[in-house]
């Protein structure tokens, strides 16, 4: 290994401010989803649904990143559009679907994945639920 071989790899691991202000970004999103969470429910188990939230909010993240990154990658790779016109065009894609398709996702996971006659208690459903959360929040 040659002395300019470990320079890159020095430049590749250094922490730079791009990344803190990336983290930071993360960090108040999680922040807001959070305090939304917080402030419009007014139940119990408030913590129980902030941490629900939170990996919720992973999980969008996530999706909304791989489907970005598959959709509109070439695009930007190719200089056909900007990466600004990227996000925008995949922001609003994204709501879109949500919004078009989201009642349907909805249908489905209500009408016979779980069914909740079978199911007495609501801590039980309740953990049930935040199971396969964060079951798909790692998988993603």
């Amino acid at each position: 290994m040659e002395f300019k071989d470990i320079k890159h790899i020095e430049k590749a691991q250094k922490f730079n401010r791009e990344d803190g202000i990336k983290i930071f970004v993360v960090l108040i999103f999680f922040l807001v989803i959070s305090l939304i969470a917080i402030f419009v429910h007014t139940g119990h188990n408030t913590l129980l649904l902030v941490f629900a939230t939170i990996v919720g909010g992973y999980m969008a993240m996530n999706i909304g990143a791989n489907d970005v990154a598959n959709n509109v990658g070439p695009a930007v790779g190719s200089q056909a559009i900007t990466l600004v016109g990227a996000i925008i065009i995949a922001a609003i894609c994204e709501a879109m679907g949500a919004i078009i398709a989201g009642g349907e996702v909805v249908s489905t996971i209500k009408s016979g994945i779980v069914d909740a006659s079978q199911i007495t208690e609501s801590r039980i459903f309740l953990a049930l639920m935040l199971a396969a959360l964060l079951s798909a929040a790692v998988w993603l």
